[in-house]
């Protein structure tokens, strides 16, 4: 890849945009380029780094705690806190195909671009998006796990209840009577949701509590969550 094409590349990335064209042509000289193939781990989570890179071609994924929380292409960049401090990786990129990565060393950043003010405020800006687009990211998949779980948790409670009622002998109005209870709900909502009166609520309930040799809506409860 030619010195034009680097620098082609170097114009295009926004904290670099306002620098003037010798620094980026000298920078563009002193810069690494970095192959990698598919699969191919760029650093992992964690990792003392000194570099960020700039995609040349193709893409690379950036996990997190095994979740994918983004996936960078070309003319995006990756590890720019290691030009800011020197700190671990937060996160762990691996390459989606072959790629191609042009590397700014730290030190070539310090001697190069670090005293532009413009520079420096412009990476600041994509970390802190950066920053809010992996909390957004953490939090659905907080939430789709949160649901898998209560997905799971109500499955495996139909089942305990089915079996239950099956042991018991219920009656199918005795069994949606059983589960409604298990809902939370009163013997008026329950008489509503079914279209009986309150007074065969009661009747059922009487039946359900006989069956099970319970006395109370929580013994039932604790019976069917065991």
């Amino acid at each position: 890849m030619s010195e034009l094409t680097n620098l082609d590349f170097l114009l295009k990335i926004d904290f670099l945009e306002n620098l003037p064209e010798d620094v980026l042509e000298s920078v563009a000289n002193e810069c690494l380029l970095k192959s990698l193939e598919d699969g191919e781990v760029l650093f992992e989570d964690n990792e003392e780094g000194s570099s960020m890179f700039i995609i040349l071609s193709g893409e690379l994924i950036v996990i997190k705690h095994q979740t994918e929380i983004a996936l960078r292409s070309m003319g995006e960049y990756l590890g720019e806190m290691a030009l800011i401090e020197s700190k671990p990786r937060s996160a762990k990129v691996v390459s989606s195909g072959p790629s191609l990565l042009m590397e700014i060393t730290q030190e070539l950043f310090q001697s190069k671009l670090s005293s532009y003010p413009d520079t420096l405020m412009a990476i600041m800006k994509t970390l802190s998006n950066r920053a809010r687009e992996n909390l957004r990211m953490f939090e659905k998949a907080e939430t789709d796990n949160d649901n898998l779980i209560d997905h799971k948790k109500d499955e495996k409670l139909e089942t305990q209840i089915c079996f239950l009622m099956q042991e018991a002998g219920l009656t199918q109005r005795e069994a949606d009577v059983a589960r409604l209870i298990c809902e939370g709900l009163s013997d008026k909502e329950i008489a509503n949701k079914l279209g009986l009166s309150p007074h065969t609520v009661k009747d059922h309930l009487k039946k359900v509590y006989s069956k099970f040799r319970v006395h109370a809506r929580t013994q039932l409860v604790s019976l069917m969550y065991k």
